[in-house]
């Protein structure tokens, strides 16, 4: 049984529920941390919420709401490249494929809090759904106005489909990159800044860097005194967060081959977690004899 509603209603309905949707992801993305973990958990759940919502609502509507699913054809397509007339069905291959990339990525991030092994797979949906989220924003407001406002002072021979467009806006390049290569790089990174903190720096030590592993220190958060407060004293061992008690992959190389290969990320552990144990941040030396230990582990 399906049934329409008043269009004024429908349409407000699908603004509230993109607002829902759109408000829910962009809390999860940014709150993908520890210290706001439990916000993070919250809008992951209300994604799913909306997901299920707009599931259930999407099966009962009559074809032609815009309440209704998207129904994205490929033969409809081909159709609409060659004639060029109705309603251009990349606005349905659009809306489903990121319901579909979004409702993995909160799905894998509800599971990943059982089961971490997933972790890595829900940041990289995560991160795809980000991009086909822009995307879409992109691609709608090129369709309401912003092709006209292209062609207007832009006035190419021949007006940019929207095919053309919207591969261009889900291009992204690939960089693949050796752990040890990119690990290396870091570690240089470091000896430099090292260097330049302290001209007779001579190298980073391995002995050191397992001192400051172990050490217990009382300038930082009362929950982790150490850092084998999160790791256990065995770094090739799981550990478990002390906030929030999710598992921790190893910390150890030999057991976590990708650990201190991605700059970005080895700086906000960095930035994150000295200060939980130090109460300061570590300095260029600290991190570097760090990640020595580790690799010896």
């Amino acid at each position: 049984m399906t049934f329409r509603l008043p269009p004024k209603i429908e349409i407000a309905l699908l603004k509230f529920w993109h607002a829902w949707l759109a408000g829910s992801f962009l809390i999860a993305y940014v709150t993908a941390d520890e210290d706001t973990y439990a916000m993070h958990l919250f809008a992951g759940y209300a994604v799913l919420a909306a997901i299920a919502a707009r599931l259930l609502v999407g099966v009962v509507m009559s074809v032609g709401s815009p309440l209704a699913l998207p129904r994205p054809s490929a033969k409809g397509l081909v159709t609409w490249l060659i004639e060029r007339k109705g309603r251009n069905p990349l606005f349905s291959w659009f809306a489903a494929v990121l319901f579909a990339v979004i409702g993995v990525s909160a799905a894998s991030g509800a599971l990943a809090d059982g089961w971490t092994w997933l972790e890595d797979p829900h940041e990289a949906v995560s991160e795809l759904a980000l991009g086909v989220m822009l995307g879409h924003v992109a691609f709608v407001t090129f369709m309401y106005g912003g092709k006209r406002l292209l062609m207007r002072f832009f006035r190419p021979r021949k007006a940019v489909t929207p095919a053309v467009l919207a591969c261009a806006l889900l291009a992204q390049p690939v960089l693949a990159q050796a752990g040890d290569a990119r690990r290396d790089a870091i570690l240089a990174g470091y000896t430099v800044q090292a260097r330049a903190a302290d001209p007779s720096f001579a190298g980073f030590s391995a002995e050191r860097g397992e001192k400051l592993f172990r050490a217990t220190a009382s300038g930082g958060d009362a929950r982790t005194p150490a850092c084998t407060s999160c790791h256990t004293e065995n770094p090739r061992a799981t550990g478990r967060n002390a906030k929030t008690g999710r598992e921790i992959e190893p910390i150890a190389v030999s057991a976590n081959p990708k650990r201190f290969t991605d700059k970005t990320e080895v700086e906000k552990q960095f930035g994150r977690d000295c200060k939980g144990v130090l109460g300061r941040e570590c300095t260029p030396r600290e991190k570097g004899d760090y990640i020595t230990f580790m690799l010896g582990q």
